[in-house]
């Protein structure tokens, strides 16, 4: 025993204990925390006391702690993580970290090369509030701070003026390290960035044990560049689009092969043990979002397997949201299950724009009548303008209301809210050869044009631009007008001023006039903090732009789409997760870093964060795109 250096007390192992062990097994040894009182401590130079590995913090019984407080008045070096009390300190009850990161602050002790207002994001852990009459007053090593930024942010005297908010600091006496929130399953939380959190944990592992620790071999939780960037490019996309298939297996998103819909996805929550949040809302938008991978999976390998579960997700949609009651709601397509008075056009069009393009490419009309049915109460509840409001609630829509929507202008020329909207109109037109169709959509998207690029933002400058390529390229394939055709290669170069070297586009917002900027946690928010910042949205931007980019060459026959297209697929292909967690491998995050080729972001979104994975507009969405690629011998031939 003697040769032991550290002691940890654990309930339970931890990626924290194991790394101590496996950088120091003949230094540390790792004991229950019931083991307190029948160890002799002064056989230890050093004492680890892990209470991160439950959601409740850990607070010591009198002879444990006596035991303990006996060792730090000798000056033993201590750390304690995640204890409701040690030393003079005590906390208010545990608490959540969803719209908060970690700041360091410090220089003094310096963390190597870790500057000063660089953000630590703990995801959705657990800590505890030190109360402001027993902590030390010094400068913390990180504080905690509610702040929508990217990966950093200024340090003042007054960021960590709040007690209550301190993360990591040495209390009195000097030798006790105190952590506040969950340290210990940092790497299975996936905390982040990694580099960071590396340098963080090699710190209190140097305090603890006198020695230089090297972390720079220590693998995160997943990984995202391509393994083997020696493989053809077709030969990566098959193996992308097949592991986005099968995530939507693996992670549970599709229900009884469709039968039974399948669930929005994942939330950005990640808690102390690991795990996410599941989102098990059935939204139509999705569903029928996700029918279309497996539509192309089977156009690619005839796999009927693929061909009848899009077909039975095509079902799911037309035979539960679309209102069929002879009334003035009749063809009304319903959002979600809980929101199921609720229709926003744009969702409505991504539910059926899979079903569209099967009967425009197989030449059948299954489905179709319903289609039509969606399309034409939009058209109905469109403005003379031709932009619909952002949505409609069936409580609102009374005749008169019904009548007032379709006899004024909508006055919403929103990227956002209306584009796909359009797109559906089109390729409806394409199947159907209704004018009406035509007419609206032409009319929607030269009263977008008209104001570009100062349309109504959501999330940012750069959502928008994103979301015209589909309409505006499905514009020129049916009027064959070259005006309609500038509009396309303009917004194509303008986007193409975000273009990042790895084939991504940033988000960019001139002038902040996105709608969606809110602070933490105060409602939806864009994940621009600051333009120039190296981030990537996968929810509301990049992710339209795989279909998006490959249609317009086929409308075009300009190979400058197709080298845009691929370029943003190889970003895809190096950005999808890689981790022995099913919940995840195959899948596209929200937020991404492409300086770190990381999942980094602010939290800032109440509902969709930096590690929300939506099945139908992201992963669906995506992996369709890379798959509409792989089958342009095809499918170009409809064009």
């Amino acid at each position: 025993m003697k040769n032991n250096k550290v002691v940890v007390f654990t309930n339970k192992r931890s990626d924290f204990s194991d790394l101590l062990v496996e950088q120091s097994a003949s230094e540390v040894i790792v004991l229950p925390t019931e083991e307190i009182t029948k160890t002799d401590l002064n056989d230890f130079n050093g004492i680890a006391i892990l209470g991160g590995v439950s959601d409740e913090p850990l607070l010591l019984d009198p002879r444990s702690r006596r035991a303990i407080e006996e060792q730090i008045l000798k000056g033993k070096k201590t750390f304690v993580e995640y204890v409701a009390s040690i030393g003079h300190v005590y906390s208010s009850p545990p608490e959540r970290t969803r719209y908060e990161r970690l700041v360091y602050c410090s220089a003094e002790p310096t963390i190597k090369d870790l500057k000063v207002g660089t953000l630590i994001e703990n995801q959705c852990g657990m800590r505890v509030k030190p109360h402001d009459i027993t902590c030390s007053k010094g400068i913390p090593i990180l504080q905690f701070v509610r702040q929508h930024a990217h990966d950093y942010i200024e340090v003042t005297d007054a960021t960590y003026t709040e007690i209550s908010d301190r993360g990591l600091w040495f209390d009195t006496p000097e030798n006790l390290l105190i952590c506040s929130f969950q340290i210990s399953c940092f790497k299975q939380s996936r905390f982040g960035p990694w580099d960071e959190v590396k340098k963080v944990i090699a710190f209190i592992m140097e305090w603890l044990l006198e020695r230089d620790i090297n972390l720079e071999d220590y693998q995160p939780a997943y990984s995202t560049i391509s393994a083997n960037q020696t493989l053809p490019f077709e030969v990566e996309l098959k193996e992308t689009a097949h592991a986005a298939k099968d995530w939507f297996e693996n992670a549970g998103i599709i229900l009884d092969e469709g039968k039974g819909g399948a669930i929005e996805g994942l939330g950005t929550e990640i808690y102390g043990d690991g795990s996410q949040r599941i989102s098990k809302i059935l939204r139509a938008d999705c569903i029928g979002e996700i029918s279309l991978p497996y539509l192309l999976d089977y156009l690619l390998y005839g796999d009927p397997r693929s061909l009848k579960v899009s077909e039975n997700l095509s079902d799911f949609v037309f035979e539960n949201y679309l209102c069929t009651e002879p009334e003035d709601l009749f063809g009304m397509m319903r959002w979600t299950n809980e929101a199921w008075g609720v229709c926003y056009q744009d969702d409505v069009a991504r539910a059926i724009i899979p079903q569209l393009l099967k009967c425009y490419y197989l030449k059948t009309d299954q489905h179709l009548e319903s289609c039509v049915h969606a399309l034409r109460f939009l058209v109905q509840t469109t403005g003379t303008d031709g932009t619909r409001a952002a949505r409609t609630d069936n409580i609102d829509l009374t005749k008169g209301k019904l009548q007032e929507l379709k006899e004024r202008p909508g006055n919403f020329p929103s990227a956002h809210y209306n584009a796909y909207y359009y797109a559906a109109l089109l390729l409806a037109y394409k199947v159907t050869n209704i004018e009406e169709f035509k007419e609206t959509a032409i009319k929607g998207l030269t009263t977008i044009m008209s104001i570009y690029p100062d349309t109504i933002r959501e999330q940012s400058e750069t959502e928008e631009y994103c979301r015209l390529i589909l309409p505006l390229s499905w514009l020129y394939w049916v009027s064959n007008n070259s005006e309609h055709k500038a509009w396309l290669y303009r917004v194509t170069n303008d986007l193409q001023n975000f273009l990042h070297q790895s084939g991504a586009y940033l988000e960019q917002d001139t002038g902040y006039k996105a709608s969606m900027r809110h602070e933490m946690g105060e409602g939806e928010s864009s994940l621009v903090a600051k333009n120039g910042d190296p981030i990537v949205d996968m929810l509301y931007s990049n992710n339209w732009l795989p279909i998006g980019f490959i249609q317009a060459y086929w409308v075009t026959g300009d190979s400058m789409f197709k080298d845009l297209w691929t370029e943003n697929c190889k970003f895809f292909i190096n950005a999808q997760i890689k981790s022995d967690n099913p919940q995840i491998n195959g899948a596209w995050t929200r937020a991404f870093d492409v300086e770190r080729m990381e999942v980094v972001g602010s939290p800032a979104d109440m509902g969709w964060g930096p590690w929300a994975i939506e099945s139908g507009w992201t992963v669906a969405e995506i992996s369709s795109g890379l798959l509409m690629g792989l089958l342009e011998d095809q499918l170009r031939k409809h064009y």
